[in-house]
């Protein structure tokens, strides 16, 4: 092959492979597994979205966690919008507002799921108390259960731009020392680290983090944010982490983004991109499915030491 065609058949290559990293393809619902996202969904509740819309998204899925929260009354609505797009009860739940201490913006998180096919668990529902002040916004944590597999949703955001009061490199290191820090009087091995973390997977800080706690990142660091342009998806910020015991019950392969734009609005010119931008959100849901017929490990672990 000549040089130039080559080059040209690694373009197109390239082409192809960032064109299918995110994919409209939805992850498919059976009665053995679980699907659990996150989807940072731009200041909802404090700017205008379409709720018909991002039921069409959500609705695909078990759990979503909601992140970058500005109204609770959001998330009631998100949920009755999904409860009408499906036919199906949706539950929901919200932390605290929180804010570094010297700045006035403030944020929440919440989780909807499908009350038919999960349920919270018997584990904690709570924020994560900041005692040294290092996150602008304390990460929220969920428990939840189906079937065989209960485990704990651990949602985060890191602040975008670093300020007076603390850093992004700060916030990511600080999530593996509260996450050792639960396991030290928690009997729950499976946890779930989701949520928007402004870096890519592929940053040493991501990777000391991961290492620290004993996670495992099982997405693929596909794009998830908007370019301002319009001409297609930026960043690679969003993503989710499972503890050993979790990613056990990771039906493997079965993680990815979802290409809401495509989704809803057909295809990804730039006039799509910028409904996509404005009624859904500036990020795109990432999820995962677990199997949830496997023996549960905690309880194993509870036997032998009790």
């Amino acid at each position: 092959m000549k040089p130039k065609s080559f080059l040209i058949v690694l373009g197109l290559l390239f082409l192809v492979s960032t064109i299918l990293a995110q994919t409209a393809q939805l992850p498919e619902r059976t009665d053995g597994n679980l699907i659990i996202a996150s989807y940072n969904i731009k200041w909802i509740g404090d700017i205008q979205h379409n709720y018909d819309k991002l039921a069409e998204v959500i609705q695909h899925f078990d759990i979503c966690g909601v992140i970058e929260i500005k109204n609770e009354s959001a998330l009631a609505r998100l949920a009755d919008s999904l409860r009408k797009k499906t036919q199906k009860d949706w539950g929901f739940v919200f932390g605290v507002r929180t804010s570094r201490p010297n700045g006035s913006y403030y944020e929440t998180y919440g989780v909807v799921w499908r009350k038919d096919r999960v349920e919270l668990g018997d584990g904690m529902i709570s924020g994560i108390w900041d005692n040294k002040e290092v996150f602008r916004n304390d990460p929220y944590t969920v428990s939840f259960k189906r079937k065989n597999f209960d485990f704990i949703l651990f949602l985060i955001h890191t602040r975008w731009s670093d300020d007076s009061d603390g850093t992004r490199e700060k916030e990511i290191a600080a999530t593996s020392e509260y996450i050792l820090w639960l396991r030290s009087f928690l009997t729950e091995r499976d946890l779930v680290l989701a949520g928007d973390f402004n870096y890519s997977g592929n940053e040493s800080v991501m990777k000391n983090m991961a290492e620290d706690a004993n996670l495992t990142q099982i997405d693929s660091n596909e794009k998830s944010t908007f370019k301002n342009d319009y001409s297609g998806y930026g960043s690679s910020y969003d993503h989710i982490y499972l503890s050993e015991d979790a990613l056990g019950k990771f039906v493997q392969g079965k993680c990815g983004v979802l290409d809401s734009t495509t989704l809803i609005y057909g295809n990804r010119n730039a006039e799509n991109m910028k409904k996509s931008k404005q009624e859904l959100s500036d990020h795109l849901p990432v999820w995962a499915v677990f199997n949830v017929t496997l023996l549960d490990d905690d309880k194993l672990i509870n036997n032998i030491y009790h």
